[in-house]
């Protein structure tokens, strides 16, 4: 049985995440949202304030100045960041995930030459480019004929030449992590390569800054890599071996589990803002809350919000577990995302036309809501590799849990 007890730490971590949330987050995010251009909502001060209380660094190592925090305490700050707003609780998120692969793969040469500038500096974020214009969630199945950026090895030298697009933190981050071919004459497989790339390399540009439906206060990039030198001394691991590295990103290393934390942190704040709603908004003669069924429609909505941040939970701690089982990962992240929108939808159900208009709360959470059925692999692509592993789990028929007489009915017996 999993205890889901936190410790103090924990406890203490949370509550600081949700006064940021509170105090900072929120009020700044709903004045981002409404700003057109998108290359201009970011506010750096966010960052910085989110700095001062530690909230950055948090999985960079305590012997490198960091919090060293596991999955489930990502989760549960995470949640509490994007309560605030969706798109700022990203930037956080995404420097995390970064920050755990830094810490986790790389030398120790490259933790002591990054980590400590990544630590030092208060507007240090970090991003991942992975996506492509034509290629994304099939590089996570993945298909044999993706990953179009390359990576041509001259000396202790590569010379990176591609695109990447919609990445997070994109225009942002001062590092990334970079995952390039750099063969195209073995399976996929065998042939991606990760690289730290700062943002002031020469032949790194950001063209485009997405004009997006939702998560307004963070940017998605356009990256743009040109003849881009990378040094061999920021290779990460082996040659040919970043395909099984970033599978473990997503699962073991808990980028999918953090990412169905954040948008739990939406669904919660609907609910809140409907519970809010339905005793303060008098129908009938009668406040919502004296109608059955709004009062049976916030049931269910607390009931989605607690199971999908039970299966979370799980699954974060399952993540530290030798047993430890992939789909879970996944499927926790595809189970939040899609009890977010359920959620949203009801909330702005519960408010009605109110809901709809844009100088109220819900249409917001509704629109970033949305953006999680895509994002950190999209959910479609994440139930076909939990069906995958379910496929390798050859049931024993000598096992007591299975029925002898299933066999019978196969066979048409």
């Amino acid at each position: 049985m999993v205890d889901f007890t936190l410790t103090p730490r924990q406890r203490e971590l949370r509550q600081i995440a949700h006064d940021f949330a509170m105090d900072v987050v929120l009020p700044a995010a709903e004045k981002a949202d409404r700003v057109p251009e998108p290359d201009k909502a970011f506010d750096w001060s966010i960052i910085r304030e989110g700095s001062k209380r530690g909230l950055r660094t948090l999985t960079v190592p305590k012997e490198y100045g960091g919090e060293g925090a596991n999955v489930l305490t990502c989760a549960l700050v995470g949640e509490q960041i994007c309560y605030g707003d969706l798109g700022i609780g990203v930037a956080f998120d995404q420097t995390w995930k970064i920050m755990t692969t830094i810490a986790r793969l790389t030398n120790e040469e490259q933790r002591r030459r990054w980590l400590p500038r990544i630590v030092e500096d208060p507007e240090f974020l970090l991003g991942i480019a992975m996506t492509e214009p034509m290629h994304g969630s099939d590089n996570i199945l993945p298909y044999e004929k993706t990953m179009e950026t390359r990576a041509e090895r001259r000396g202790d030298t590569w010379i990176l030449n591609g695109t990447k697009r919609y990445i997070s933190n994109g225009g942002l981050a001062k590092l990334y992590y970079v995952v390039a071919r750099t063969a195209f004459d073995r399976p996929l497989a065998e042939s991606l390569t990760g690289f730290l790339v700062p943002a002031d390399a020469p032949g790194f540009t950001v063209t485009e800054v997405w004009d997006k439906l939702g998560q307004r206060a963070v940017q998605n990039g356009t990256l743009r890599f040109e003849n881009v030198e990378v040094p061999d001394a920021d290779r990460v691991l082996e040659v040919g071996k970043a395909a099984p590295t970033m599978a473990a990103f997503l699962l073991r290393h808990g980028s999918n589990i953090q990412a169905g934390a954040s948008v739990l942190g939406v669904a919660q704040r609907a609910y809140d803002l409907a519970h809010q709603y339905a005793f303060e908004r008098v129908q009938g003669g009668e406040p919502l809350i004296a109608h059955e069924l709004q009062r049976v429609r916030l049931a269910r909505m607390a009931m989605k919000i607690q199971a999908a941040r039970s299966y979370l939970w799980f699954g974060a701690c399952d993540c530290g577990q030798e047993t430890f089982d992939p789909k879970h990962a996944s499927l926790a992240k595809i189970f939040a995302a899609e009890t977010a929108v359920e959620v949203c939808r009801d909330a702005l159900e519960l408010w009605g036309a109110a809901g709809y208009m844009r100088k109220n709360p819900i249409e917001k959470l509704m629109r970033d809501a949305l953006s999680f059925l895509h994002s950190d692999g999209t959910n479609d692509v994440l139930a076909l590799k939990a069906a995958a592993f379910i496929a390798d789990e050859k049931p024993d028929p000598s096992a007591r849990r299975y029925c002898g007489r299933t066999f019978e009915a196969a066979m048409g017996r």
